[in-house]
C-alpha cells in the first residue's frame, strides 16, 4: 500500500512540476509583429493576445507552462494540412515572463519568442535593464556604472543611484574613445525601463539604436483602483 501511495505522490508532483500556471505579457518586436494575429494556446484553451505594441507590454495572461515552454499559436496561417500553427516559447523557471515576439522567416509560424523574467525582484523599479541585439559585445557607461554587454541577448541591469540625470554612453571594446551611443537618462524610483539595442538605420542618427520601453508602477496602481 504505502509503495502505491508513493507512486501516487511521486506521479502527483511530477505533474505538477511539469504544467505550472503563470501570468505572461507579450512585447512585439515591431508594428508588422504587433499587426499579427497572434494567441496562447493552453491545451482546448486558446486565448488571444490583444493589444501587441513593440513599445508597451499586454495585459497579463494567465496560461499553463507544460514543460517549461509557453505555447503562441498563428491565428493568421495553417500548416499545408490546415492545422494549427504553434511556437513554443521556452520560459523555465520565470514566475512572470515577459515574452518578446521576433520575426523568423524560417519558422512555419514566422515567429521566434525570447523570454526574460520581469517580475520586480529580478527586475527592480528604478533600474534599467538592457539587451544587446546588435549581435556584437558592446560596454556601457550609466553614471558611474560600467558593465559590459553580451552578445547573446543575455539582460544586464544598472540602477545608478538617486534621481539626478546621468552620462549614458555605449561604446565597443575596440573602440573605447568613439562612442557609438551617447545621452542623458533620469532614473525615476517608481519606472522601470527595458533597452533593447539594435543596429541604426539611419546614418544620420549614428550607429546604434536604442529603443526604450518604460513601465511606471503608478499607472499599474491607478488602473487597478
Amino acid at each position: 500500500m504505502k509503495s502505491i501511495v508513493s507512486c501516487i505522490l511521486a506521479a502527483f508532483v511530477a505533474t505538477s512540476a511539469s504544467a505550472l500556471a503563470v501570468d505572461v505579457r507579450f512585447l512585439a518586436w515591431d508594428e508588422a509583429i504587433a499587426a499579427r494575429q497572434v494567441a496562447v494556446a493552453d491545451g482546448e484553451k486558446v486565448t488571444d493576445i490583444k493589444n501587441l505594441h513593440p513599445l508597451q507590454r499586454t495585459e497579463a495572461i494567465g496560461t499553463t507552462a507544460a514543460e517549461g515552454n509557453i505555447a503562441v499559436r498563428a491565428l493568421d496561417k495553417k500548416s499545408p494540412e490546415g492545422k494549427p500553427l504553434d511556437l513554443a516559447v521556452k520560459i523555465g523557471g520565470m514566475t512572470k515572463p515577459l515574452i518578446l515576439l521576433l520575426p523568423d522567416a524560417k519558422a512555419p509560424t514566422g515567429l521566434r519568442g525570447y523570454a526574460i523574467e520581469d517580475d520586480s525582484s529580478s527586475f527592480a523599479w528604478g533600474s534599467f535593464r538592457v539587451l544587446n541585439a546588435t549581435g556584437k559585445v558592446l560596454n556601457m557607461a550609466l553614471g558611474s556604472e560600467r558593465k559590459q554587454l553580451p552578445a547573446t541577448w543575455q539582460p544586464v541591469d544598472m540602477k545608478p543611484g538617486g534621481d539626478k540625470p546621468v552620462s549614458v554612453v555605449v561604446l565597443s571594446p575596440d573602440a573605447p574613445k568613439a562612442p557609438l551611443y551617447s545621452g542623458v537618462w533620469k532614473p525615476e524610483p517608481d519606472v522601470r525601463r527595458l533597452v533593447i539595442v539594435v543596429p541604426g538605420t539611419d546614418v544620420r542618427l549614428g550607429p546604434l539604436a536604442l529603443k526604450v520601453i518604460p513601465e511606471d508602477r503608478r499607472t499599474d496602481v491607478a488602473a487597478s483602483n
